[in-house]
């Protein structure tokens, strides 16, 4: 199973053991910083001069953690969260529509979103809000059941998309239409799971809640920012959010997989068009105007993460960038007066956050300016430097990994930091320019050509200064130059070159990775098997996307080329067209390709259906309520972490704490 599949019912209280240990990992992070930079400052200082000055400065630079990480042993000391008792049926105060705005993402993105949420329970409204003004997309509807609604004008982007909506509910009501308390929003490739509105609803008994947020989990494993168990957010989600889930600490809108009550919207003048994160400004505008939000701890819907890493960097440049936007247009440094302290830290530090790519720029730069300076920063002998600080270093890295409960992957982390770096300086432009940014979509449609991905130039940057600052210090010790560096003041600086040549490495290596390059597909591919009926004849099903599927017959069984009915189980049948025959490996049997023929909404229904809200029993040892896209190809590295995290198995109901 995924390791997102454990979160399928509410998760409130972490294990004694998570917490123990993370609690003991910070503070061990927290210890070993500041006892190895008590030696550096008692043991290791030269007596005086420029020496002295620049050891100052990499001391500065080597303790400046300390600061974050004692914050963050406060924030996440304790992450346990509650979830409301799910609803039975419609009542006021909680009559839903469910909006999911589009613009040019193809059938086998929409269709599953339109299906599974036309789909759910208590009864409500399906709204399709397409800026994309495509026929085909109206015809879809229509045949799956959702109302259809575009706008003349595609100003603003999502937020002018979803504003049209709300004005359209908001004159339809008061013509005497069916009223609409909540509206519950969906990216068009996020997939609402079966409890998406029964189990969250229940949050709006309290008059004063304006916002729930659900963690954004996606299914496309092998994604760009993919760890192989909660993806690159799973920090975001499951530790840090949760962490928020209390009076004055609320989270913000992510934009997906939430519920927002639209008098509480219309109170603020609707959602926010002034930056191009639509959702963390209007969270603001709300709690200004004082209203809670909460986050409800349940994977609740499932979407798809950047593919490449093209679209990660055009997706958290977009965030970047809109951060600053935030950050300047809300004036945050100065919003103490209407945030809580809480809040004003978190939303401060989570819009800094995107110059982290500056800093990473600087962190690289202060260690290669001593070196080059041939300052001496320490008075300690190699060995024992680079021992303190390996200790150091190493026990920083464990702790840091307990605190945020074992989703850091220090590897994944480390490589794909590299993209802060052209992300941080195009939000440090953007502060230096202030010029109009515009609304750029993820794309989620296959590429024309399959190609690698391509390093940024400022990495490649990086690296060079690596390198020829590396050759300059291997020249200085060889005594063949005029210049002559010790090891001593080498030992100090280099030891954090080679770790900044270590994550750049990191970072090419994953981004020119044939893993992450282009695909042609427009839908995700799901090893899941099952025995299906094609055409009256058995098979073993391969694969499967909502777009058709691949069969393995015996050899000499294949049914005919052609239409064939295509028989799920625990599904009605549908209509598939024969693509390709391809001999087995083995010579025993024959695996044959089929794919939905276009227009042909009712099996894409079908088949959506059957892998997001799966009949039970359809696939065999698949626990009841668990969605087929939950079953892993392998059992991948650090899957069990949010398992261990709440001390559950797939399938439990809810958490065991021992």
């Amino acid at each position: 199973m995924r390791g997102w599949a454990v979160g399928l019912s509410p998760l409130t209280n972490e294990t004694r053991w998570s917490q123990a240990w993370a609690r003991i990992g910070v503070l061990s992070s927290i210890t070993a910083l500041v006892v190895y930079s008590t030696w550096r400052i008692l043991f290791t200082l030269p007596p005086s001069g420029w020496n002295l000055v620049a050891a100052w400065l990499l001391i500065a630079f080597e303790i400046f953690p300390v600061f974050g990480l004692v914050i963050r042993a406060v924030t996440l000391w304790n992450i346990d969260t509650r979830a409301p008792a799910p609803v039975t049926g419609v009542k006021p105060g909680q009559r839903a529509a469910v909006l999911i705005p589009t613009y040019n993402e193809p059938v086998e993105v929409i269709a599953p979103t339109i299906a599974a949420a036309c789909a759910l329970e208590p009864a409500h409204q399906t709204w399709v809000l397409d800026d994309g003004d495509r026929p085909w997309v109206a015809e879809l509807c229509r045949g799956l059941g959702a109302r259809y609604v575009r706008r003349d004008e595609h100003t603003h982007a999502k937020a002018g998309n979803m504003n049209h909506a709300m004005e359209l509910m908001h004159r339809e009501i008061e013509d005497g239409a069916e009223p609409i308390d909540i509206i519950a929003v969906l990216d068009c490739d996020h997939v609402p799971l079966p409890g998406f509105l029964r189990d969250s609803l229940g949050w709006f008994d309290d008059p004063e809640l304006a916002l729930v947020q659900a963690p954004q989990t996606y299914y496309n494993s092998g994604a760009f920012d993919d760890d192989g168990d909660t993806g690159e957010q799973g920090m975001f989600f499951h530790v840090l959010l949760p962490a928020r889930n209390h009076d004055g600490a609320g989270p913000f809108w992510c934009g997906s997989t939430s519920l927002i009550r639209l008098s509480a919207l219309r109170e603020v003048g609707g959602i926010s068009t002034a930056t191009i994160v639509e959702d963390m400004h209007t969270t603001l505008a709300l709690i200004r105007a004082g209203w809670k939000t909460a986050y409800h701890h349940q994977v609740l819907a499932v979407g798809l993460a950047p593919d490449t890493p093209e679209q990660y960097l055009l997706q958290r440049r977009r965030w970047g960038m809109g951060s600053m936007q935030v950050l300047v247009t809300e004036r945050l440094w100065a919003a103490k007066r209407w945030l809580s302290w809480r809040n004003y830290y978190e939303y401060l530090s989570g819009t800094v956050y995107w110059l982290e790519g500056v800093g990473t720029v600087f962190a690289f730069l202060i260690p290669v300016l001593i070196l080059v300076s041939g300052a001496q920063v320490s008075t300690a002998d190699p060995l024992t430097f680079s021992i303190a600080f390996v200790a150091m270093f190493s026990i920083r890295l464990w702790g840091s990994r307990r605190m945020f409960r074992l989703h850091l992957h220090w590897l994944t982390a480390f490589a794909l930091r590299i993209l802060r770096v052209p992300v941080g300086l195009s939000c440090l432009w953007w502060l230096i320019t202030r010029r109009t940014l515009e609304f750029q979509v993820t794309p989620k449609s296959g590429a024309d050509d399959r190609l690698r991905g391509r390093a940024p130039t400022a990495v490649w940057a990086l690296i060079w200064l690596m390198v020829a600052v590396a050759v300059y210090a291997l020249l200085g010790l060889s005594g063949l130059v005029p210049w002559h560096v010790d090891p001593a003041s080498t030992v100090a600086s280099g030891l954090w070159l080679v770790l900044a040549g270590t994550v750049l490495v990191l970072g090419v290596r994953r981004i020119q990775s044939d893993a992450y390059a282009t695909s042609r597909r427009n839908a995700h591919r799901f090893n899941v098997q099952a025995t299906v009926s094609v055409g009256a004849v058995e098979g073993e099903l391969v694969d499967i996307s909502v777009g058709g599927a691949a069969v393995r017959f015996a050899r000499g069984t294949t049914p005919p080329d052609g239409d064939v009915e295509f028989l799920l189980p625990g599904a009605d049948p549908v209509t598939l067209q024969t693509v390709r025959m391809i001999t087995g490996d083995d010579g025993t049997s024959t695996v044959t390709t089929y794919q939905v023929r276009y227009g042909d909404w009712a099996a894409y229904r079908t088949i959506s259906m059957w892998l997001f809200h799966t009949p039970p029993g359809a696939v065999e040892g698949l626990p009841a309520g668990v969605p087929a896209v939950a079953v892993a190809e392998t059992t991948q590295r650090g899957q069990r972490t949010l398992a261990r995290q709440y001390g559950r198995d797939v399938g439990d109901p809810e958490d065991r704490r021992p």
